[in-house]
């Protein structure tokens, strides 16, 4: 329970019996004032590194394996940095086994056909991705 921890001066009690007291400092907001979208185009091939986002993970795409479906040029990608968390919006009706988000732990381009989130400065990035990760292993979405 969160009344074990008591780092902060002050608490007040929220009324929910199992959260129990918070500190008085926090605020309550809307999840949506928490995250906004980034739109970051790669034009003029800033960036160079493909990422992939693969089973909740955001990893670098292998130059050899840059073939096949690929775009001309990566101009169309998107920039993502370290802390950006990437949403894949596709298929949610169909596909109940992957993950659709991920944390970039890189700087490095990914398709445009994914969405990309950066937190509010009152958010930690890895705690906003932690609270989208677990509504994605829950199948919110």
């Amino acid at each position: 329970m969160i009344d074990d921890l008591k780092p902060y001066a002050e608490y007040t009690h929220t009324g929910v019996q199992w959260l129990g007291a918070i500190p008085t400092r926090w605020r309550k907001v809307a999840g949506r004032a928490c995250f906004s979208v980034k739109h970051q185009s790669n034009v003029g091939m800033k960036e160079k590194t493909v990422l992939s986002l693969s089973y909740g993970n955001i990893v670098v795409k292998p130059e050899d394996r840059l073939h096949g479906l690929v775009p001309r040029s990566f101009e169309t990608y998107q920039v993502i940095e370290l802390g950006d968390i990437v949403i894949r919006p596709t298929d949610l009706q169909n596909d109940w086994s992957s993950l659709r988000f991920g944390y970039a732990k890189v700087r490095g381009i990914i398709t445009s056909a994914y969405l990309a989130f950066r937190t509010s400065s009152e958010v930690a990035p890895r705690y906003g991705y932690s609270l989208l990760h677990s509504y994605d292993l829950m199948k919110v979405f």
